[in-house]
């Protein structure tokens, strides 16, 4: 199991919606996340990075770490599994283009602090993680937005998790495809 403490008020019950204001302890968290999938994964992964919304500092967020790991040209799935499932992980699967091989963190039974999305480093799933969090960190406009979807569709999802992922994708989707604004 990784390190503990956890940043307060980390994690969420099993299929429940709770939107939390940004954390400056978010951070210190993933780091030491970060350390220990670095540490196990080794040549395996090229990167690793904080990403979703917990990384992007003023933005309300589900309390659930998102974590990328950038995997090496031709590494092994089952090198990778026993990698991250040693660590005190679950393997979810392959979810393919939803995110790639995902494995959970629990802190206790039914009640998930972290995400790790395993994926091929420069492919489309990693480069979409990076621009949606590094266009959050940038435009404090699409931020806002951002944030203030995610709350209204919190309420609206309250129990329902893939619907309320669902109905973020068209505002993600925006992200990806909009010049920041101030952009020419």
């Amino acid at each position: 199991m990784p390190t503990a403490p956890f940043a307060p008020g980390l994690g969420l019950t099993d299929g429940t919606i709770r939107i939390a204001n940004s954390n400056p302890d978010w951070p210190e968290t993933y780091e030491r996340l970060a350390s220990d999938l670095r540490a196990a994964l080794g040549d395996l992964a090229v990167a690793i990075e904080h990403v979703g919304s917990t990384s992007v500092p003023g933005l309300p967020a589900k309390p659930i770490l998102d974590i990328a790991a950038g995997l090496a040209p031709g590494a092994p799935a089952e090198a990778v599994v026993a990698a991250i499932t040693g660590l005190g992980y679950e393997d979810r699967g392959d979810k393919d283009d939803e995110g790639g091989r995902l494995f959970v963190l629990r802190s206790r039974p039914s009640y998930r602090i972290a995400h790790v999305h395993a994926v091929p480093h420069g492919d489309h799933r990693w480069d979409a993680y990076l621009a949606v969090r590094d266009r959050l960190r940038e435009d404090a406009e699409a931020r806002d937005a951002y944030g203030a979807l995610k709350r209204r569709l919190a309420r609206e999802h309250l129990n329902d998790r893939p619907a309320y992922g669902e109905a973020k994708t068209g505002f993600v989707r925006s992200l990806l495809s909009a010049p920041p604004a101030g952009a020419e």
